[in-house]
């Protein structure tokens, strides 16, 4: 068991050995008289409210606790919103010439390579149609010939060029090499390749498939990034512009936060949501977030400059006014010392931060104190605490 919980068990040890003999003179004091027992009770009430803090305190124990370092610095209010993930990019890839499929060397889900092989339809057909092209193209070629076979003695530039023109139509020649190039291409695309790299999706043929024109082969997705869609409202799209930092969480993938920046925004507004859609764009090296994962995104909006700000965890309400603890730390020992109650008016709250500003009859707190942001319950002024994250706050000079 950690140190700080031995801490506290003995904490709340000694405080109800101290309660329990508080309740055995009351219980005797009520058999002495009624005038007894009023102020027993006073005692009560005020052994209740110091609770454990003031044992720890009086036994030299401090209460384990964590801090916070108040921060002075660009106030980030995000604008929060929903949305789904989407690839990065996704190519659909159809058949474009049929037969049957000779290889198919992929499995959905796995990874590919730009240009690696996914199927290969059988390739038998289109080869003979390229030597049927070749062929028709060097009997065009031979008729061409003889047709301009004494055209280099023509002095006349243009009129050489003219009878070659002539020649290529009367030959066929033109045509020939078009069917070539028509055949060659057919015979190119019996084989499906990767057109970047990613993971291979919605698979739809084994070998021995046989695919006709336009038939579904599989889809290749990208997701080395992640596109977030999200619906931001329509009163909140003043305060986002491309380029601005993000956020987003997934509850499918609990304490993680992935950060990006919006690369779009749709100017239309919809009507029935009153929402635009933004687009935040995240990186994902390791395909933690797969397409359809439902987000939560926040977007910074509104910069506020120079503000004061702690988190939410450090305010506490006590008789009806919200207060922070304020470490001060011992010259012994800079992670023990004293939480001393302040007084604070709060402002704009902001994800998981709140602004902290001046106020003619509260207090203001400064970067480089620390605040308290757990252990309230068992916390008064003056209280013995040790800050037990102390060595990881990055507190400001």
């Amino acid at each position: 068991m950690k140190s700080r919980h031995w801490v506290t068990l003995f904490v709340m040890a000694v405080g109800a050995a101290i309660l329990t003999g508080i309740g055995l003179r009351l219980r005797s004091g009520e058999e002495d008289g009624a005038a007894t027992g009023d102020s027993e009770a006073d005692s009560v009430t005020e052994a209740v409210q110091s609770t454990a803090a003031q044992t720890a305190f009086a036994a030299g124990v401090a209460v384990p606790v964590e801090g916070a370092a108040v921060q002075r610095d660009t106030f980030v209010v995000w604008v929060e919103a929903t949305g789904r993930a989407a690839p990065f990019r996704s190519a659909a890839l159809n058949a474009e010439v049929e037969g049957p499929v000779l290889e198919a060397p992929v499995q959905e889900g796995g990874r590919v390579a730009t240009g690696q092989l996914l199927a290969r339809i059988d390739p038998a057909p289109y080869r003979l149609g390229v030597r049927r092209a070749d062929a028709e193209v060097a009997r065009a070629q031979a008729e061409f010939l003889n047709l301009t076979l004494f055209d280099d003695d023509i002095a006349e530039q243009t009129v050489r060029d003219e009878r070659e023109r002539q020649a290529r139509i009367r030959s066929g020649l033109t045509a020939a090499e078009a069917s070539l190039e028509e055949a060659q291409y057919q015979l190119a695309k019996t084989e499906i390749l990767a057109p970047f790299a990613g993971f291979v999706a919605d698979l739809e043929i084994v070998q021995g498939s046989r695919l006709r024109v336009g038939d579904p082969v599989a889809t290749v997705v990208d997701l080395s990034r992640i596109d977030v869609d999200a619906d931001v409202l329509e009163t909140e799209l003043p305060f986002i512009e491309v380029g601005r930092q993000a956020r987003v969480t997934f509850p499918a993938l609990p304490g993680e936060t992935f950060m990006g920046r919006v690369v779009t925004m749709n100017p239309l507004v919809e009507v029935d949501t009153n929402t635009a859609r933004v687009t935040v764009r995240l990186a994902n090296p390791e395909a933690r977030v797969v397409p359809g994962m439902h987000g939560n995104v926040q977007i910074a909006g509104r910069l506020l400059a120079d503000r004061t700000f702690v988190p939410k965890d450090a305010i506490v309400e006590r008789d009806r006014r919200e207060v922070v603890f304020v470490f001060e730390p011992s010259e012994v020992d800079p992670a023990a010392g004293s939480a001393k109650w302040r007084y604070v008016t709060t402002g704009i709250e902001s994800g998981r931060f709140i602004e902290i500003v001046e106020s003619g009859d509260t207090d203001m707190v400064e970067p480089g104190e620390v605040v308290l942001v757990d252990g309230h319950a068992t916390l008064i002024h003056d209280a013995f605490v040790r800050v037990e994250n102390l060595d990881d706050l990055e507190i400001e000079p």
